[in-house]
């Protein structure tokens, strides 16, 4: 019921009528919802922005509520593809039911007051705000696209896309503490047949630079053509197929095995059905074969499990500490984390980036009384874990 207000604007693509007049090509911080109200967002309009025309808009959610920072990442897509971009400056990690009405009230402001394309409404979102978006987007089933940042899909069952209409263009980062959960959502949402990508890219657990941002929006914009929501010319499918093979040449001229694999089969997916593409078929299938391909998973695979291992030893733990602090053994903690050092396994060193982060964030959320109503106690001993876990954590 609390989506109830989204499903009806959506579907009745209420345009705006007296627009109000906010400078294009600047972001435009704490534009309030209502008069007087404490809720705000903050705006993009790219330069191309005609308020006579109908703009696709792409809603934002930033984990910790800020507008700006969850808008800079996008401005590049924005002024290549002409997308609205809006960030609330309320909605944050915390009970979905709180964010559903942030986001209602968000929406509703936006398709009164914008002339939106309600067929190219999208969502977009890093680590909570991702899990938010998505969770949206399935229960409307009214969205176009979703950008999923550094997170996959929230722990409730009614929130996994499963019949959805949308696509889903995921990114995150190889040290991200979310990396093999994006892996495995990928692998869900392909069950399904879902429209779906991820993009991987080298970083840790944030906002992902512009550029990864903008090619999920150029692989939207193909996925808009072939569901006939969009129409792209030939010359521009072309164009975008050229880029994407730039990408996957350069990955298997420099002997990146697992990202010319990543990009190839992308393409595969992405333009088989409007492009002949026989011979990067023949490449795909010799790269699969190939020992150095074979290799490199091979030591991901091994990363991967040795971080499955440690995470539910770490885990456990935790949950036996937190609800007894009193009965916690830091030293336990600090040799356990002592043992995650840097080899010259590169996968290796990467799994231990991701763990250390995933450890962090499991204690910090518990100082969170948004997320958690912990003890004075609790809070310390997440505290005290934090710092073993990065002694300049304050």
């Amino acid at each position: 019921m609390r989506l109830l207000i989204v499903i009806v604007i959506l579907h009745v693509g209420i345009l705006g009528n007296s627009q109000p007049n906010f400078e294009k090509g600047k972001i435009v911080d704490s534009i309030p919802i209502e008069v007087n109200s404490k809720e705000t967002f903050a705006l993009y309009l790219p330069t191309s922005f005609e308020p006579s025309k109908l703009s696709p808009v792409v809603f934002i959610f930033e984990p910790a509520a800020r507008g700006k920072i969850g808008i800079k990442p996008f401005i590049e897509a924005s002024e290549k593809h002409g997308h609205i971009l809006i960030c609330s400056n309320n909605s944050r990690n915390g009970p979905y039911a709180k964010s559903f009405d942030i986001a209602n009230r968000l929406f509703k402001y936006a398709l009164a007051n914008f002339n939106i394309e309600k067929d190219l409404v999208f969502l977009a979102g890093f680590s909570g705000g991702s899990r938010l978006a998505s969770a949206i987007a399935v229960l409307t089933n009214q969205i176009a696209g979703v950008i999923a940042c550094g997170a996959g899909f929230s722990l409730e069952p009614s929130h996994r896309p499963s019949i959805q209409k949308f696509s889903y263009a995921g990114i995150c980062g190889d040290q991200d503490m979310n990396y093999t959960e994006m892996i495995r959502a990928k692998g869900y949402l392909q069950k399904f047949n879902f429209s779906n990508t991820l993009f991987i890219y080298p970083g840790d657990h944030k906002w992902p630079p512009s550029e990864q941002i903008t090619r999920a929006f150029d692989w939207l914009e193909i996925q808009s053509h072939l569901k006939g929501i969009a129409t792209k010319t030939q010359t521009e499918i072309v164009k975008s197929y050229v880029k994407n093979y730039e990408f996957a040449y350069a990955a298997e001229t420099n002997n990146k095995h697992i990202k010319a694999v990543e990009n190839y089969e992308r393409i595969l997916t992405t333009y088989g059905t409007i492009l002949q593409l026989d011979s990067i078929g023949s490449k795909l299938k010799k790269i699969l074969k190939s020992k150095e391909y074979k290799t490199s998973l091979k030591s991901i695979s091994k990363a991967f499990d040795k971080e499955d291992k440690l995470t539910k030893m770490f885990y456990e733990r935790f949950n036996e500490d937190y609800p007894n602090p009193d009965n916690s053994d830091l030293n336990w903690w600090r040799k356990e984390l002592d043992k995650l050092k840097k080899t010259e396994d590169q996968e290796m060193n990467k799994m231990v980036t991701r763990l250390r982060y995933k450890i962090f964030a499991m204690a910090f959320s518990r100082t969170n009384p948004n997320l958690h109503q912990s003890s004075d106690k609790q809070k310390q001993l997440c505290r005290d874990i934090c710092k073993i876990v990065y002694p300049r954590f304050k």
